[in-house]
């Protein structure tokens, strides 16, 4: 145990910095709307399409990833991101900053899909779960800084000075990928089963069934936490950036809390279990937005939300518990598209919602999203219903 998480504690620093330059966005899309006049929903393409460009190249990039070495896919990653974060910084018009994001959702395409993929082949049965939530705490620890980190700097001097440190982020994930130890030892993901054997099939099901949860928790993300609670928070009560990026980066960190609780409560009760409960009661908390009139309110239903988030850490390990590895280059590209799904439509979804219908119909939207997602993915994770393919 001591050697896997010395093999893979350098890439969790490399996540955390990357977590953290690619959430700075979401706390400066009120002064990146006012420097370039235009509505909520037209900002919020930007959030989108650094999801959308990923719904073309995830599959493809994850079958890549699973022949290519993780040592320069990382690197490759690290090195788009900052090419696209600089050009961002340096848009001189709203279309340019469109251009960057798409460049910066290839390259964090390919970092987070190699990092989930490095992961699956660097544990074992015993030890994955483990792993996937050191992970997660890497993710986290990124997460809860870049609001506050890039809304801070914002706040300071400007939204392009955040992007800049984005883009030395890039190049010192670029850079530092030549430090790390390939856990795949030289061997690739095999191509079709050796001679003789039968190939093992990848279930519909089980691809699907955590997509769909996925595509709900990116959705959550994108949609609210990104597009609903920056602008309900700077419009309705009145906060700057550096207070939005302070009361995200608080959610954030009580998730650290709940995604132990998460790797505690799947060993009793099981994995699924978590994870769907988890969903339905993220969509509940989100129906507290309805109360919010206060910034003592916000957090009270920020900290609701994230302590009702127990189950998003577990949802890739199920990926490649379910997959034959064989499959897991496609099968969690596959996850990460239907993951991207969900975060593209949610900005430009609840964006118009609140142009047209103010904030408590974009609200409504979100939990509306998340129950019919726990829904489907009950009934696509039935073990009944993976059986049935098995057979």
């Amino acid at each position: 145990m001591k050697t896997v998480g010395a093999a893979i504690l350098p890439l969790l620093v490399l996540v955390v910095g990357v977590e953290m330059s690619v959430n700075f966005f979401g706390a400066l899309v009120p002064q990146v709307q006012r420097d370039f006049a235009v509505s909520a929903g037209t900002v919020a393409t930007a959030l989108a399409v650094y999801h959308g460009i990923r719904l073309v190249i995830n599959v493809p990039a994850g079958r890549l990833i699973a022949r290519s070495s993780p040592v320069r896919m990382v690197a490759a990653g690290g090195a788009v991101l900052a090419a696209g974060a600089a050009v961002v910084a340096a848009a001189p018009v709203f279309a340019v900053v469109l251009a960057g994001r798409v460049l910066m959702g290839i390259g964090s395409a390919v970092f987070f899909i190699t990092t989930q993929f490095w992961i699956s082949k660097a544990s074992t049965p015993d030890t994955k779960a483990q792993l996937f939530s050191y992970n997660q705490l890497a993710a986290l620890t990124g997460t809860a800084l870049g609001p506050a980190v890039g809304g801070g700097i914002a706040g300071w001097f400007s939204w392009r000075y955040s992007l800049a440190l984005a883009a030395i982020v890039g190049l010192i994930t670029m850079l530092g990928a030549q430090r790390l130890a390939d856990p795949t030892g030289g061997v690739r993901a095999p191509v079709a089963a050796p001679a003789g054997e039968p190939a093992d099939p990848m279930r519909l099901s089980a691809v699907l069934g955590p997509g769909m949860i996925m595509m709900a928790l990116f959705f959550f993300h994108g949609g609210l936490l990104s597009t609903l609670l920056p602008l309900l928070a700077a419009r309705e009560l009145g906060l700057g950036p550096a207070a939005i990026g302070g009361i995200l980066m608080l959610g954030t960190l009580w998730r650290f809390g709940a995604a132990l609780v998460g790797g505690r409560l799947a060993r009793w009760v099981g994995t699924r279990r978590v994870v769907l409960a988890s969903l339905a009661s993220m969509a509940v908390s989100v129906l507290g937005f309805h109360l919010v009139s206060s910034p003592v309110g916000l957090v009270v239903v920020v900290s609701l939300m994230s302590w009702a988030n127990v189950g998003g850490s577990l949802v890739t390990a199920l990926v490649t518990d379910l997959v034959p590895e064989a499959h897991w280059g496609t099968a969690l590209g596959v996850n990460r598209t239907l993951a991207d799904v969900g975060a593209m439509i949610a900005p430009l979804l609840v964006g118009l919602a609140i142009d047209r219908s103010g904030f408590p119909a974009a609200i409504t939207l979100v939990a509306a999203f998340l129950f019919i997602a726990a829904i489907a993915a009950t009934i696509l994770t039935s073990p009944r219903r993976l059986h049935a393919q098995i057979s």
